[in-house]
């Protein structure tokens, strides 16, 4: 169900995305990335390989930034047009380089900018619903395949993101029975009935350490200062590994049970990853690439909870320094290079 990487001290996937759902978040980047050519994107792989990811996740396949009757898509839709400035099939080529790279691909089906799934259930599904039959009639049979995520960030402990999780996820079944992932914040946390309730089979948690920088955009500076960010990790994982790990097999009679932390799943436990921020935020509220010190220590941290590590992201805040096109400047090279040397000396166990 899930790719395991080899040291959970290590980036082993990455959110991806053909164009940053944010023109205000992206600015230093959004330009270049939607330059990009199929060629230029297959050697993205490749340079996302050469530091050990096999795990690719498109944050959404379909876009709604200017309205939901004007959804606009990334891949060859039948149902929706394809975005103005795409220029031939550059998430085809993904796809395509992805499986000769021997990576999986988890897709999202659902967007930042969709209606409310609370309020507007029954439409949101259908939306998903378009989006992820044409995504299995066109990749659903490759060995690349990895199943979807649900864009959408509700936290699942609030009653809107239980609730509509409890919809969602069965009706996305129907079409095929395949992992199903989610990405809410660490500090939300968890319980393990939330996790029988909402029944997804990956949990990748965003660690929020990339708002541990001024300017406070979401009100959270008291919660997410830089150094209380860090120094909270380990207690937030932990007990998000507590909730995770109480998955009882009904099967299995030599378990006893503990009905004060237990969740019953038939498709088993529910996988514990990292959303792990590379980002902090600029005067602005615009992306830009971190310093490896912090990213080493968020996996450090984190890697005794968790059983992958997967980034957000590498566009945009990571690059080979040979890519023709330096999509984030400077700064995303030098955490690429950075990266691959610390990458080495933990594989060489010199850290």
């Amino acid at each position: 169900m899930t790719v395991q990487s080899n040291n959970n001290r290590l980036i082993s996937g990455t959110f991806m995305q053909l164009d940053h759902w944010s023109d205000a978040e992206g600015v230093r980047f959004q330009q270049e990335m939607r330059m990009l050519t199929e060629d230029h994107w297959r050697q993205m792989l490749h340079d996302m390989a050469a530091i050990g990811i096999d795990t690719l996740v498109f944050q959404q396949c379909v876009d709604n930034r200017t309205g939901m009757e004007k959804t606009r898509a990334y891949y060859n839709s039948k149902a929706w047009q394809k975005l103005d400035w795409l220029k031939g099939d550059p998430f085809g080529a993904v796809v395509d380089e992805a499986g000769k790279l021997g990576m999986k691909i988890i897709y999202g089906i659902g967007t930042m900018y969709t209606k409310d799934p609370y309020l507007f259930t029954g439409e949101v599904i259908e939306q998903a619903r378009i989006t992820a039959s044409e995504l299995l009639e066109l990749y659903g049979g490759l060995p690349s395949f990895g199943g979807w995520y649900w864009t959408y960030e509700y936290p699942p402990g609030s009653v809107s993101g239980r609730d509509s999780l409890r919809k969602i996820v069965p009706a996305i079944r129907q079409l095929a029975d395949c992992p199903f992932m989610i990405a809410p914040n660490a500090d939300r946390m968890m319980c393990a009935t939330l996790l029988h309730d909402i029944d997804v089979d990956i949990v990748a948690y965003q660690d929020c350490v990339g708002l541990a920088v001024e300017p406070d955009p979401f009100g959270r500076y008291h919660m997410a200062d830089r150094h209380q960010s860090l120094h909270r990790l380990p207690y937030l994982y932990q007990r998000l590994k507590f909730a995770h790990d109480g998955w009882k097999d009904m099967n299995d009679e030599k378990k006893s049970l503990s009905y004060w932390n237990c969740y019953f799943r038939e498709r088993g436990r529910t996988a514990i990853w990292n959303d792990l921020e590379i980002w902090e935020m600029d005067h602005r509220l615009s992306l830009i690439p971190t310093e490896i010190s912090r990213v080493a220590a968020q996996l450090d941290l984190t890697a005794p909870f968790v059983e992958k590590q997967i980034i957000y992201q590498y566009p945009g805040l990571m690059q080979h320094p040979d890519h023709p096109v330096h999509v984030g400047g400077e700064r995303a090279i030098t955490l690429y290079e950075d990266y691959a040397n610390y990458r080495k000396a933990v594989l060489d166990g010199r850290r």
